[in-house]
């Protein structure tokens, strides 16, 4: 039984540093910021290798 604690213990803390280094993180673009064009190429089906929009 005290091994499931200690093992608890650890798990926990490493939730917690891990908290704090994803505190850091932001996700998408940030105000302000410009946004660089993206061009989807197709992988799979007629049109594989060629780059073209989807919409």
């Amino acid at each position: 039984m005290f091994r499931v604690s200690q093992f608890a213990t650890a798990i926990a803390g490493i939730a917690f540093v891990a908290s704090l280094y994803a505190a850091d993180l932001k996700s998408g673009p940030q105000v302000g910021k410009s946004v660089t064009p993206f061009n989807p190429t197709h992988v799979t089906g007629p049109d594989a290798g060629k780059s073209s929009c989807l919409v």
